[in-house]
């Protein structure tokens, strides 16, 4: 049963859907899932493909991808707790530099030595970015969402979800033309993203710092 302070926000009561600076957070989070989406949905062709990488390496390089997302979360805690929007801009950044190093890569059509190693950096990289933003960007929801954490919750997830599908759905219709075309995709929409937080206002500003510190 709920309690009283809980049925405040619940039903038309609530308040989340209002709040733009959560809103805000949603919609730059739903573009760059979907332009993470639209590129992580092929990356095995994009590794065998973009940057040279078959057979048994294939396997290793998806496995790097995946521990350096792992090492990447304890590394950025304290970075995103002192400063929260210059650890998601940095992020972010990164994120843009690997795409548009992909997206380089798969215009140039070529197979070398230098190649694999770019396209190595970029997909560990990659990885490591991916895993570390999606709580920075959490974090930063809940702290906009205020007094109600669970509508913040709710409506954060929503936007990454649809941020799954959308990305999903047009990089299939992408690849159908291009790995170059759908990695550009990918690029512009984090560029989109991370323009968007960057230009923001106290957007992952932490009230437990003082405004100087976010």
């Amino acid at each position: 049963m709920l309690r009283a302070d809980q049925l405040e926000h619940v039903g038309r009561r609530a308040r989340h859907h209002r709040n733009p600076r959560l809103v805000k957070v949603s919609v730059l989070t739903m573009i760059a899932v979907t332009g993470h989406f639209v590129s992580y949905t092929y990356i095995v062709v994009i590794i065998r493909d973009v940057v040279g990488v078959r057979g048994p390496n294939l396997a290793w390089l998806l496995a790097a991808y995946g521990v350096a997302g792992l090492v990447s979360v304890p590394l950025v805690a304290r970075p995103l707790d002192r400063w929260p929007k210059g650890a998601v801009i940095v992020g972010m950044t990164g994120l843009t530099a690997a795409f548009t190093l992909l997206t380089a890569l798969a215009f140039g059509e070529r197979h070398t030595a230098a190649t694999a190693l770019l396209g190595t950096g970029a997909i560990v990289l990659w990885g490591a970015l991916a895993t570390a933003v999606s709580p920075m960007l959490q974090s930063a929801a809940m702290r906009s969402g205020g007094d109600d954490p669970d509508g913040a919750s709710g409506l954060y997830v929503t936007a990454f979800q649809i941020g799954i599908m959308a990305g999903a759905l047009l990089g299939g219709l992408l690849y159908e033309r291009s790995l170059a075309m759908m990695l550009t995709a990918s690029a512009g929409l984090m560029g989109v993203a991370l323009f968007g937080m960057t230009v923001s206002q106290h957007l992952f500003e932490n009230p437990t710092l003082s405004p100087g510190d976010g």
